[in-house]
């Protein structure tokens, strides 16, 4: 879904700083792992679906923004206090969202 190499690396930014924060709950949390079941499926779904939207070739491209927003959104709540992941969870949807057609499908111009 994206073109330019910047979105690109912030759409595999944005799953990597989820999975690690996915990562380190586990870590923090052996000792009691029923807040698990909040933190896991919205870090580590949030990375899916931004990857599966970003990454996995489809011919409808607002199914591909809608999942690369949801994953934001499910990632936002979980890693609000780190400051820095909702401020990059937010460029990426800002940049999602005012994506346009790669230059494949752009129309020729004469």
């Amino acid at each position: 879904m994206f073109d330019r190499r910047i979105d690109r690396v912030l759409v595999v930014m944005a799953a990597a700083g989820l999975i690690i924060l996915g990562i380190a709950e586990v870590i923090g949390r052996l000792d009691e792992p029923e807040p698990l079941w909040f933190w896991l499926p919205t870090l580590w779904g949030g990375a899916t679906l931004i990857l599966v939207g970003g990454f996995v070739p489809t011919e409808n491209r607002l199914l591909s923004k809608a999942l690369v927003v949801a994953g934001c959104a499910f990632g936002l709540l979980p890693s609000m206090w780190t400051l820095v992941m909702p401020v990059l969870l937010t460029r990426v949807i800002f940049r999602t969202l005012i994506a346009g057609p790669p230059p494949a499908e752009l129309p020729n111009q004469v």
